[in-house]
């Protein structure tokens, strides 16, 4: 074997060139025949090498999503919190308000149980 990246071909120069009525043609057709093969092959080969790279990348992208979607989570989770923080201290405050409006209000109309 050489080191030829089309192993099939070997050989095939030394039966074309060789003499001889009927084979010669017969030759010639099968020598086309396995170049075509070859080329074939070869561009197989390299659509193959293409499409490989291409999923890849997509491979890459889809990684590169989930990455976003697991920070996109994160930061959503962080938000509500903040959120849920902020709700929490304005019914607080809230409800202080109301308590201190109804303190004045029975305060200045004497309905005030410690008032005299």
């Amino acid at each position: 074997m050489s080191n030829n990246i089309f192993p099939e071909l070997d050989g095939w120069d030394d039966i074309n060139s060789s003499g001889g009525t009927i084979g010669t043609g017969i030759n010639k057709a099968i020598h086309r025949l396995v170049i075509s093969i070859a080329n074939l092959r070869s561009s197989v080969s390299s659509q193959l090498t293409y499409v490989k790279g291409k999923i890849e990348s997509l491979n890459q992208s889809f990684e590169q999503l989930n990455e976003n979607i697991q920070k996109a989570d994160q930061s959503s989770t962080k938000l509500a919190r903040a959120l849920n923080k902020l709700t929490f201290w304005a019914v607080v405050i809230a409800a202080l308000g109301l308590l201190n409006s109804l303190g004045q209000f029975l305060y200045q109309n004497k309905l005030w149980p410690f008032s005299q």
